[in-house]
């Protein structure tokens, strides 16, 4: 009779401190979250970017006006070798980019990159109802734990404490990326208007690098605190903590390593603007007579 009433007031206590340590667990990886995509401000760097929006603009005008110029030129030459639908459509594109960027790229991160950020927290503190009692009741005889496996956990421990300065100061690079990505809107919305030197594909490539990079690692901190209250595999969570400290391999290449986007931006920017073009010849030709 009393050890059937006492295994249900164990089982109790199990259900309840794992029920709580879930809880406390969110909310520390939601508040991690919010910390991580609490994106820097800086009244030097909207300065900065104020700057580069009024010169940018000028330049485009020049830069719009000069193509112009030499298409006129070039045509009566017989070199042109684009069409005025081009032109205009990059003129189009680069003053939309302008205008949509800076506006795309918090929604990025806010709307799209911090949910999924939400989503690991919610999804890795749910421990089924494990996990949480025996980590507690660990930490709570630890002396003994410290006797038993020495030297090893103590290794353990400060390896792990290792990882979360490096995921901190992998934060901190992002909150720097994400400054730089944002002062270079303006320059690569103008560079659209170049013939060779269009880097709107790089930018947007590294901001996709910085975006996945950064979910990988709370990704990563997320499993190493489900594994340690789920009882798992603690060299998987090693490997995960090792994956934070030098960052996966494949992201570093996995954005570069085809020309494939590149050349199917470019199949459709050719295709935009040869639509027309012989009206427009036409037209340019009458205008000249």
């Amino acid at each position: 009779m009393f050890d059937w009433v006492g295994d249900k007031l164990k089982g109790l206590l199990e259900d309840t401190i794992n029920g709580w340590v879930e809880e406390f667990m969110n909310w520390i990886l939601t508040m991690m979250n919010k910390i991580v995509f609490d994106l820097p401000k800086s009244d030097f760097v909207d300065d900065t970017m104020s700057f580069f929006a009024w010169f940018t603009g000028i330049f485009a005008v020049i830069i719009a006006l000069y193509k112009i110029i030499e298409y006129i030129i070039n045509t009566q030459n017989g070199t042109q070798q684009y069409p005025l639908d081009e032109i205009l459509l990059r003129v189009v594109k680069s003053a939309g980019s302008m205008l949509v960027l800076p506006w795309f790229i918090k929604l990025l991160f806010m709307d799209i990159a911090l949910p999924i950020a939400n989503y690991f927290a919610a999804a890795g503190t749910d421990f089924d109802g494990k996990g949480g009692y025996a980590v507690v009741s660990a930490a709570l005889t630890g002396s003994s734990l410290i006797a038993a496996s020495g030297f090893v956990l103590i290794v353990v421990l400060i390896f792990f404490v290792i990882v979360f300065v490096m995921f901190l100061y992998s934060v901190c690079v992002f909150y720097a990326d994400y400054i730089i990505m944002q002062i270079l809107i303006m320059p690569v919305a103008l560079s659209m208007l170049a013939d060779d030197n269009n880097y709107f594909q790089v930018w947007w490539r590294e901001l996709l690098s910085i975006v996945v990079s950064l979910l990988v690692k709370i990704f990563l901190v997320t499993l190493i605190i489900n594994i340690i209250f789920t009882q798992g595999n603690i060299l998987l969570a090693v490997g995960a903590g090792a994956l934070i400290i030098k960052s996966p391999s494949v992201l570093k290449n996995m954005w570069y390593g085809s020309g494939s986007a590149r050349g199917g931006a470019g199949a459709i920017g050719r295709g935009a603007g040869n639509i027309g073009s012989m009206g427009s010849r036409m037209l340019l030709a009458k205008l000249l007579k």
